[in-house]
């Protein structure tokens, strides 16, 4: 530590269980800003900001992503603020991350605080908080209780029923799905709900009269006794709306997409295959570009081949990680296919880097697979919202099909 920055600490935050140190962004270096002894991190707390694999080694294993995410956001410039446990001689300590941008562009500076001693204090603080979001018998607004696992309903007070129409003395069950509308796909809206803990959404009460009314919802998740539970609290009725039928799309001509696969078997580079599909895109009205995704999710790499006209031009073989990508997506919730109605509402991080930057307002993706291993996904994308729907599934599907069976010939042939 140069003098320059010892000046810069009191000599007194030596005696804290707290360690500032600071990011010179443009060198990639980085210093201790203050001697702090204290704790398992004030052994070797070079290594921990310098050596991934002994962070690897020391950090709790659920806690590994978020570190990772801290340490790109240091990078970005992005403030940090983050709870993380290190294992070490056989107890687990907790940490207090915090990070900052400076006024001067080219560091970044944060603490790391030893919290272990307040855990057990918190945790009882957190448990009695959590088993009062339990005691919705006499909330004077609409509230209810769903299980984490499977979404059904647990317990609801009166003011919830009356709303929902439903009657939990009857004991039939009663799961989220069956009572609300909403336009974000639920297993985008649990995952936001799980990362973030608590956000509010607006939602349409599921009707059988042709009339929806639409309530504005806080969520917030919490755990108590081991057990994952969501707690759903109706803050405003904002209005009732009509419902009205989606347009039929007319089917796509099967002939067409006979046709359209047959071609493709006479293709001998992803290139002219994905320029079938685009020269095919009628098929789909609305349809603009078509992506090949070439997946390699234990490399944490996705290369995107495109096709068509959008807001910025994307480059053939372009790279992402895998991780927060479609093929994940689909992948972790299980999905047959997935359709985004409008990827600026979307959570998921590839739409927000990939697709708005070029203006794709919705899409369809198809996933196939290799020994069990997902290696192709196929993506049609329009730049207007609310394109594609479950009608157009069995086409896309079959075009999909055609075009991995394709490519895994290509890529047999000798080169």
């Amino acid at each position: 530590m140069t003098a320059h920055e010892t000046q810069l600490v009191p000599v007194s935050l030596d005696q804290m269980k707290m360690l500032f140190w600071r990011l010179d962004l443009t060198k990639r270096s980085f210093v201790i800003l203050n001697d702090c002894v204290f704790g398992v991190l004030g052994l070797e707390n070079y290594r921990f900001f310098k050596d991934r694999t002994y962070r690897e080694r020391i950090i709790f294993p659920d806690d590994l992503a978020s570190i990772d995410s801290a340490f790109t956001s240091f990078k970005n410039r992005v403030t940090v603020r983050m709870i993380f446990r290190v294992q070490s001689g056989g107890s687990t300590h907790w940490f207090k991350l915090t990070g900052w941008p400076t006024d001067n562009h080219r560091y970044y500076e944060g603490a790391v605080e030893d919290i272990s001693e307040h855990i057990s204090g918190l945790k009882d603080i957190l448990n009695q908080q959590n088993l009062s979001f339990l005691e919705i018998a006499d909330v004077e607004y609409p509230v209810a209780i769903f299980s984490e696992q499977d979404n059904n309903l647990l317990d609801a007070n009166s003011s919830f029923q009356e709303l929902f129409n439903i009657d939990l003395s009857s004991g039939e069950k009663y799961y989220f799905k069956e009572l609300v509308k909403s336009e974000i796909k639920l297993p985008l809206l649990w995952e936001t709900l799980l990362s973030e803990r608590r956000f509010e959404a607006e939602l349409l009460l599921a009707s059988t009269d042709g009339v929806d009314s639409k309530i504005s919802c806080l969520f917030k998740y919490f755990t108590y006794a081991g057990e994952g539970y969501i707690r759903l609290a109706v803050v405003d009725q904002v209005g009732v709306i009509k419902s009205v039928k989606p347009e039929v799309v007319p089917p796509v001509q099967r002939h067409e997409v006979t046709v359209l696969c047959q071609n493709m078997a006479e293709c001998s580079s992803i290139d002219e295959m994905l320029n079938l599909i685009y020269d095919s895109r009628d098929l789909f009205p609305g349809m603009d570009v078509i992506m090949f995704s070439d997946v390699y999710a234990r490399q944490n790499k996705v290369v995107v081949y495109p096709k068509g006209e959008m807001l910025e031009p994307l480059e053939p073989a372009s790279q992402y990680p895998y991780t927060g990508t479609i093929a994940e997506n689909i992948d972790k919730e299980n999905l047959e296919y997935l359709i985004v109605d409008d990827t600026q509402k979307s959570i998921k991080a590839i739409d927000w880097v990939l697709f708005v930057p070029k203006g794709i307002r919705s899409y369809t993706a198809k996933a196939l697979y290799v020994r069990g291993a997902m290696r192709t996904v196929l993506i049609f994308c329009s730049l207007k919202i609310n394109t594609f729907n479950d009608g157009h599934i069995v086409d896309v599907t079959d075009i999909s099909t055609a075009f991995h069976q394709q490519l895994k010939k290509i890529r047999k042939k000798p080169l």
